[in-house]
């Protein structure tokens, strides 16, 4: 199967656009908040090379997808996962999900289980995201009590400074597909407080399929220790600390985290 730009139509009338590149064992790629499937570029390459089909979704809201007046929760970007399969007439994929995809994918696996799903891979995302007497490792400084105010931009929750400097070839990327600092969020913020407020630690013990835990040792949005309790609490899962990266491992060190990725879907797939 050659690349191409594909959509289709979900049961509310949203047309969502993704790429279909190779052929072979499906990894369905989800993107997180305010990105779009072109900055996958650098998995993208990588798993055609080494046989995968892989398909890239732009999450409704996002990139070429439509926007719809409602849909803003996490809950329909999992079925509209589920609805994605359904039209691909897939019934063994693997999926790997960053940041808000993650949270998207647990949305999925509480609503339709894992029985499609042969593989799943988390790039740094905390099943909860505030912080609370139940949960330390949400994004860095928020509370139930300044919540709406990071949703709504009237701080700067997380920790930037931790990031590591963009690498050349990061820069270069965005400069090509477009930044996710481009990205309207007052236009979605609904969707933003709900992805804030979700709590998906009872499903993640649930996901039976084996799994993968990436981070970058520099997260600015979550703790190291948040990321070591959903690897452990996965019940088939190893954890990968990427040593000079941030919250986007798979941009800063394309190489090696393909490198851990393959060797993850190799286990998981045979």
């Amino acid at each position: 199967m050659t690349g191409s730009e594909k959509s289709f139509r979900t049961t509310d009338g949203v047309r969502l656009v993704y790429d279909d590149h190779g052929s072979g064992l499906a990894v369905l790629l989800v993107h997180g908040f305010t990105c779009r499937a072109a900055h996958w570029a650098f998995q993208r390459e990588a798993l055609v090379a080494a046989g995968y089909r892989t398909l890239a979704l732009d999450l409704r809201f996002h990139g070429r997808s439509d926007s719809p007046a409602g849909g803003q929760r996490v809950s329909r970007l999992g079925k509209d996962i589920a609805e994605w399969i359904e039209h691909l007439e897939l019934d063994d994929v693997a999926l790997l999900g960053h940041s808000l995809g993650v949270s998207v994918c647990l949305a999925y696996f509480d609503l339709f289980g894992t029985d499609r799903v042969r593989a799943f891979a988390a790039i740094d995302q905390s099943p909860k995201l505030v912080n609370d007497e139940t949960w330390a490792w949400g994004v860095r400084s928020v509370e139930w009590a300044n919540v709406w105010d990071a949703v709504n931009g009237r701080f700067q929750w997380g920790n930037p400074a931790l990031e590591p400097a963009m690498p050349p070839h990061v820069g270069k990327l965005l400069a090509e597909v477009g930044s996710p600092s481009d990205f309207a969020v007052g236009a979605v913020l609904q969707l933003l407080a709900d992805h804030f407020t979700a709590d998906w630690r009872d499903v993640v013990p649930a996901v039976n399929a084996p799994a993968w835990v990436a981070t970058g040792r520099y997260s600015p949005s979550f703790p190291l220790e948040g990321m070591d309790w959903f690897a452990r609490t996965l019940p088939d899962s190893s954890l990968s600390v990427f040593e000079n990266s941030g919250h986007c491992p798979h941009w800063n060190e394309p190489a090696e985290f393909n490198r851990e990725l393959l060797a993850f879907l190799g286990r998981a797939l045979g």
